[in-house]
């Protein structure tokens, strides 16, 4: 928690410096620092940055990339709420409850059914894991993808069901197989809702050969490709090769499974949106498609702790079409959907935990 500590705070300086040095230039007397017409402003933060991280080794390098690529999302999201301050304020904001707490049971089920899909792919491999305890490792890893690169959290979801009789071996394979059927399911998600937005479909009669993508992430995913792509990649990265694979009839399966989870999550975003500031529902489409499509470039822009930076630089450029093109309006909300959606993490991880407690050791006793 330190580390993730450290890079959100870090990210928050360089926004508020970002934004500070923004109106300096705005206001005339600061073009000291206004590099190329002020569209380099954050390279004098990016060089001192540079320069600890050289300071202190990999460590530093890496969390210096961190606070970069961070620092210059929030940047951007602040910039174009400062400039679009007066949409932002002028636009009709709201509370309604009804639709938070939809949003709360949406997002929450989200993480129940994945880490509930998680635990029936270990069972797909003849592994068996208490559902609550199984829960609350699922639930514990999620917290460590504020680590970059998922390490931590592949590595400490591999060691905390070791106890339950998962060896390792199976528990790895688990998890490559769990992004790889999300990534999987994520595109499919988006190719398929995004047509569905009248907006889009105006643009182009072609956009219905989106729909080609998933076929062919579900076909990617059959054990003689993923096998091969897997085994190749891990081979590289100096791992033990997967030894066992899903059936194809299984893997079709859990992609469709996959699918109805991420479908929830831009349920739960729809509906954060509606409970804040007024928006039609013939935009569902391009919300629902935002959070798998967050979810997707997070997974490949692996520097970026639990996607930040990277969700909201998402958030912002397909919510704005929804916010007819207020890009402050979406810069805001994207911000607000960070913090919703970081709390509720907290929040599962804990009431997960406090079940454990209550009621698994009950059962042992």
């Amino acid at each position: 928690m330190r580390h993730t500590a450290r890079v959100v705070l870090g990210g928050l300086i360089l926004l508020f410096l970002g934004m500070l040095l923004r109106r300096e230039i705005d206001q005339g007397w600061a073009n000291i620092f206004n590099i190329s017409n002020g569209r380099w402003d954050l390279l004098p933060l990016v060089v001192v940055a540079t320069l600890l991280g050289f300071t202190y080794g990999k460590n530093g390098l890496r969390l210096a990339a961190q606070a970069i690529l961070v620092g210059a999302v929030f940047l951007f999201l602040g910039r174009a709420i400062h400039e679009d301050w007066g949409e932002i304020t002028g636009r009709s904001w709201q509370f309604k409850l009804p639709w938070m707490t939809a949003s709360l049971v949406l997002m929450s089920s989200l993480y129940l059914s994945q880490a509930n899909g998680w635990l029936l792919i270990l069972k797909r491999f003849g592994h068996r894991v208490p559902f609550l305890p199984g829960i609350f490792v699922w639930s514990k890893s999620l917290l460590a993808r504020y680590v970059p690169g998922n390490v931590l959290m592949v590595v400490g979801r591999v060691v905390m069901i070791e106890p339950y009789g998962v060896p390792k071996r199976i528990s790895f394979t688990s998890v490559i197989y769990e992004q790889s059927l999300l990534a999987a399911a994520s595109a499919s998600v988006v190719s398929i809702a995004l047509p569905l937005w009248p907006a889009l479909r105006g643009v182009s009669p072609l956009i219905w050969l989106i729909l080609l993508i998933p076929p062919a992430a579900i076909m990617g995913l059959h054990p003689k490709v993923f096998g091969a792509v897997a085994n190749f990649l891990l081979k590289k990265g100096r791992r033990q090769p997967i030894e066992e694979f899903l059936p194809f009839k299984t893997v079709i399966a859990f992609i469709g499974y996959y699918g109805l989870t991420l479908t929830l999550s831009g349920l739960g975003l729809f509906s954060l949106v509606r409970a804040v500031t007024v928006i039609s529902f013939s935009n569902l489409p391009v919300v629902i498609a935002s959070a798998p499509l967050a979810w997707l470039l997070a997974l490949f822009v692996f520097i970026s702790p639990s996607g930040l930076g990277v969700r909201e630089g998402v958030y912002t450029f397909t919510l704005a079409f929804a916010f007819n093109h207020e890009s402050g309006v979406a810069s805001a909300f994207a911000i607000l959907a960070r913090f919703w959606q970081t709390m509720i993490e907290v929040f599962f991880a804990l009431t997960v935990m406090l079940l454990v407690r209550k009621f698994h050791r009950r059962q042992k006793s």
